[in-house]
């Protein structure tokens, strides 16, 4: 069973519309987490689909972000537009909060529900991606709100 999924992975990612099977790198920007950056990674399914994954963090938290995206050619060689859904939980912990001394907050869990719009382009001379997107999000737990963040990534294209 595993071999015949490994098999089905390995002939697929040769029908894949990007440009690369797997782009590995770095994500940040003005987002829901305060303008935390992360490690970011995508991963071709085959056809126009794709899985992204992002870890990140702080002095005091860490988050986990995936999604679900379906890409889209643009016509011009290595553009595409990409959107999909997805979720994020995040983890905080005991501490001291910057503006008052006295401020102490206790550790705790978030989660929420994500979607994502971008664009991105890889060179066809060089192993280089970019994408630039927007990712709102619902958040879950502890609370119920509403947020949303832009992210610019910078990766490493396997071909």
């Amino acid at each position: 069973m595993i071999t015949l999924l490994f098999a089905c992975l390995l002939v697929s990612g040769f029908a894949f519309n990007q440009n690369y099977n797997t782009a590995l790198g770095i994500k940040f920007g003005p987002g829901w987490y305060g303008g935390s950056g992360g490690l970011n990674i995508k991963h071709s399914l085959g056809g126009s689909t794709a899985i992204e994954g992002l870890i990140g963090g702080g002095a005091h938290h860490v988050w986990l972000q995936g999604f679900f995206e379906i890409n889209k050619d643009l016509g011009e060689e290595g553009l595409n537009l990409y959107y999909g859904i997805g979720a994020d939980v995040g983890f905080w912990g005991d501490g001291h909060g910057r503006r008052y001394r006295d401020d102490y907050y206790y550790g705790g869990t978030w989660a929420g529900i994500d979607g994502i719009i971008g664009i991105e382009y890889t060179f066809a001379s060089v192993p280089l991606n970019f994408a630039l997107d927007a990712v709102p999000s619902i958040r879950v737990a502890p609370y119920v709100g509403f947020g949303i963040g832009a992210n610019f990534a910078i990766r490493y294209a396997f071909k």
